[in-house]
């Protein structure tokens, strides 16, 4: 008997022919390699201001392969399109620490990493952080910088910047600064100043008090080292805002916190994060995603490519997706890896695949390979990605700790 084919086994088959068409192979992920392969993004990349690289799996089932590309497109907007800034999702004081051993070669980045937020605690992160130093030896006029965008509680050298600064430009204000720094200052150990704030029933005395602090500098002479003086400080009001009210939208803070580096550096930014906040237009469980409120403010300078795979091995395997996932499509490609661009020409039929909600998978630090189909969001493919870098097998990051 003849099979009977449906319309929806006709578009399945355009969708994935079209795919097979346009995927581009990724021919290697070694960071050293040449960048032959990467060549077409070029075009795609040479009018962005921010692109933002998200992966679909992350912390303890974190990606060896997923790293390494993050790594190697890094290099290749660093060394072709001339981007100089990383953002990472890690506290600023961190990020501050980081850039520093970027910038001078002073510190230790491993040490550092260890407290780093949990998904950056890789030999991978560790080898993209060694190349930049690298890179700034050997460019010392035109170097990288790092960030994080995260309002952790600031190290006691976050304060002493703020106050060097008043000391400097407005010294008979050092007082009143100091006034309300007393309340703030980590004391000890960061981790055990954040666990004594989250203790302490009234908040709001230590957010007055930091918000204060934060006006005196706003309303200080425009020096040099005004604006990253007025930024610590901001930072030091966020912690203590962000710790006190759990309904603050951490994803806007950190849109804010790369619009804000950008206009002042005018760097052009690579944004590594989870996918679904560097989509860019994606909803989560406290708002919309940072990547959400890029793409509003830069319009086409944002660029948003999704990191994606099929199937392999973290801390727990990960299954094959069900049908009703698209990186079961995606799969279907005979391909190690592939990047696809989502804006490159579609007959009506992948339009219309493109722009219908979808599940993908969003992998964080907790999984349960028994309830792998819940760990997914839900829209359209076009609004989220301009690219998908797509890894049919996967296998663990080397954890540092």
């Amino acid at each position: 008997m003849e099979e009977v084919r449906t319309n929806s086994d006709s578009a399945e088959e355009a969708v994935t022919q079209w795919i097979r068409s346009n995927a581009y192979a990724i021919a290697t992920i070694d960071p050293q390699a040449p960048y032959t392969d990467l060549e077409p993004l070029a075009n795609i990349f040479r009018n962005s201001t921010v692109i933002g690289i998200g992966e679909s799996t992350r912390g303890a089932r974190s990606a060896h392969q997923i790293y390494l590309i993050k790594d190697r497109l890094t290099r290749f907007l660093v060394e072709y399109l001339g981007f100089r800034t990383l953002f990472l999702e890690t506290d600023w004081t961190v990020g501050m620490q980081l850039n520093e051993y970027l910038c001078t070669g002073k510190g230790d980045p491993e040490a550092l990493l260890t407290a780093a937020w949990g998904p950056l605690q890789t030999e991978e992160v560790l080898d993209a952080l060694c190349w930049m130093r690298s890179y700034n030896v050997q460019n010392p006029d035109d170097t990288i910088r790092v960030f994080g965008g995260y309002f952790g509680a600031g190290h006691v050298q976050v304060f002493d910047e703020v106050a060097n600064y008043v000391r400097i430009n407005a010294p008979e204000q050092l007082d009143e600064l100091e006034t309300h720094y007393l309340f703030l200052r980590p004391s000890g150990e960061i981790d055990k100043h954040v666990e004594w704030y989250s203790s302490q029933l009234n908040k709001q005395p230590f957010i007055d008090h930091a918000r204060l602090a934060y006006q005196l500098i706003a309303k200080l002479p425009r020096n040099d080292g005004h604006e990253l003086a007025l930024q610590h400080s901001r930072f030091i009001l966020g912690f203590y805002e962000y710790e006190g009210f759990e309904s603050l939208d951490l994803d806007h803070r950190m849109a804010n916190n790369m619009i804000w580096w950008q206009e002042n550096t005018s760097d052009k930014v690579v944004y590594w994060g989870g996918i679904a906040h560097t989509a860019k237009d994606s909803l989560l469980a406290t708002g919309r995603s940072a990547g959400s409120y890029l793409h509003e403010y830069f319009g086409s300078g944002y660029t948003s490519l999704g990191v994606t795979f099929h199937h392999g091995l973290g801390a727990d395997y990960i299954p094959e997706p069900s049908a009703e996932f698209a990186e079961a499509v995606l799969g279907e490609v005979d391909l190690d890896s592939y990047l696809l661009n989502l804006n490159a020409t579609q007959p009506d039929t992948v339009q219309a695949w493109l722009n219908t909600p979808t599940k993908i998978r969003v992998i964080g630090p907790y999984y349960d390979p028994e309830k792998d189909s819940t760990f997914h969001m839900v829209g359209p493919l076009a609004k989220w990605f301009d690219i998908i870098i797509h890894f049919q097998e996967i296998t663990a990051a080397r954890n540092l700790f």
